[in-house]
């Protein structure tokens, strides 16, 4: 699929002064439409857009107008970073959906979630701490979502000796996903079964038996924590122990939630849906082989919600991608990879280190022809920009519009083998400097080269905005809701 003539696009927004109406509010509210007031949040490009931040706006703006609002998270685990800043106070959360500080929210993770009981434990003491010793949300966990463990993260780390292909947040993400299709996942719902031990201690010999087979020893294997650090898995009675320990402490947020979802699904409450990692990783559409697990489309609210949301009847889908470059972390090596002096400055003003593993990312010009074919596989329908204050009035923003390989023009293939190949062919767009739109509330208030910018982009991957940034609180942020 070769992309769509940007170069024909530039010349509308650049030279004959097109803005695409994007200088204005949405002239009607698609908030009012299908199932009023839901929203669904996905990364348009390869993870850390800002997700979080945005998803806790959205809860926000649903308590205040409604009161009420469901913040539900659909997919990944403890590979998941998210990070929010209220009022100078900086929340990274990982399992748990940003909807959790905020008083009157109901966070419900779901399902299609591979969730590790001591590193939630962890993160629920650590919002707890950060709040007065009080979780500011309601907290329910799936009896269904499935249980990511050390077992798990010590079967990845003996994996990974065995291969360089791919690199991975160490989490044990892939291994619980894949024991969902070997027909033999552990959930939440076994961790407070009365016969919890038993079956725990079969799974801690199954997974010592295939690591055995690797050549290793599961007990002295070290695995991730959430609060840093590594330890040892242990042996079987230890293993369990801390899983009794965490068990106790998960016992009331662990419920049966089909009725509930249904409930609230039916309501006219607010219903905020998180994706984690992004369409770019998604294990169908991402950079194959450095791919996640789960399904990082919108498709996934489907089988995560027991088929009650049908992703058809949401009434905005966005997806978030940073407004002025894409970051990207792990071993894929991206055609579009900056120069590295902005490389490096960016790296810097933005803070781009991972947020669970803390490894520095890549820093990327925006590559069209990547962002147009997830948009387009993904169905999105709304763009939601982040890190618009990311721009020096110095450096134009470059921005790759095509692909060449062979001479020859070519479209965007998930398949990293295939972009090594290609050459990126740019173009510069005038910047502005990012300081001057601190402050700004009004979209029209905007700088030309920032609503050109924003147009050309947006009209470039056929969405309409929803929502963009320009700072890190919650109040620096504009929206193009008619409200």
């Amino acid at each position: 699929m070769v992309d769509r003539d940007f170069y024909q696009l530039y010349k509308q927004v650049y030279k004959d002064k097109n803005l695409f109406q994007v200088n204005r509010k949405l002239p009607t509210n698609p908030l009012s439409q299908r199932r009023p007031n839901s929203v669904i949040v996905a990364g348009g490009a390869l993870g850390d857009e800002g997700k979080g931040r945005v998803t806790d706006e959205l809860s926000h703006y649903f308590l205040n107008k409604l009161g009420k609002v469901f913040h539900y998270r659909d997919n990944g685990g403890a590979n998941a970073g998210h990070t929010v800043v209220v009022k100078s106070k900086k929340i990274v959360l990982h399992q748990l959906a940003s909807g959790i500080i905020q008083s009157g929210c109901s966070v419900i993770l779901s399902r299609g979630m591979v969730l590790h009981p001591e590193d939630l434990v962890a993160e629920i003491n650590q919002v707890k701490k950060a709040f007065a010793g009080q979780l500011p949300a309601k907290l329910i966990i799936d009896e269904m979502a499935v249980l990511s463990l050390d077992t798990h993260r010590a079967f990845e780390t003996a994996i990974k000796k065995q291969t360089t292909q791919v690199d991975s947040t160490s989490r044990g993400i892939s291994p619980a996903y894949a024991d969902i299709i070997y027909r033999h996942p552990l959930r939440m719902r076994d961790l407070v079964g009365k016969n919890f031990k038993a079956k725990f201690h079969h799974h801690y010999r199954f997974y010592r038996d295939l690591i055995r087979g690797l050549g290793q020893n599961l007990a002295q294997i070290e695995v991730v924590r959430l609060q840093g650090g590594k330890l040892t898995v242990g042996n079987e009675d230890l293993f369990i122990a801390r899983l009794t320990k965490a068990r106790q402490q998960l016992l009331d947020f662990i419920k049966p939630t089909h009725n509930l979802i249904d409930k609230a699904w039916q309501s006219q409450a607010g219903f905020v849906i998180e994706k984690a990692q992004a369409l770019g990783l998604d294990k169908n559409w991402g950079t194959y082989p450095d791919v996640t697990a789960s399904d990082c489309s919108y498709e996934g609210v489907h089988t995560s919600s027991y088929g009650i949301i049908d992703p058809l009847d949401i009434s905005v889908k966005t997806a978030v991608i940073k407004a002025t470059y894409t970051s990207s972390v792990g071993k894929r090596r991206m055609p579009t990879r900056m120069a590295a002096k902005l490389e490096n400055k960016i790296r810097r003003d933005a803070n781009e280190y991972g947020a669970t593993t803390g490894r520095p990312r890549d820093i990327l010009y925006i590559d069209l022809p990547m962002l147009s074919y997830l948009f387009k596989v993904g169905r999105v329908e709304f763009l939601t920009m982040t890190h618009l204050d990311i721009s020096y009035k110095d450096q134009p923003i470059r921005v790759c519009l095509t692909y060449k390989l062979n001479g020859r023009r070519v479209g965007y293939r998930p398949d990293l083998a295939f972009l090594a190949r290609v050459e990126p062919e740019y173009i510069d767009l005038p910047s502005w400097q990012g300081e001057e739109l601190e402050g700004i509330k009004k979209i029209s208030d905007l700088p030309m080269s920032t609503l050109q910018y924003i147009a050309f982009i947006s009209q470039a991957l056929s969405c309409r905005m929803l929502m963009a940034t320009t700072g890190s609180e919650r109040s620096q942020s504009l929206s193009w809701l008619p409200i």
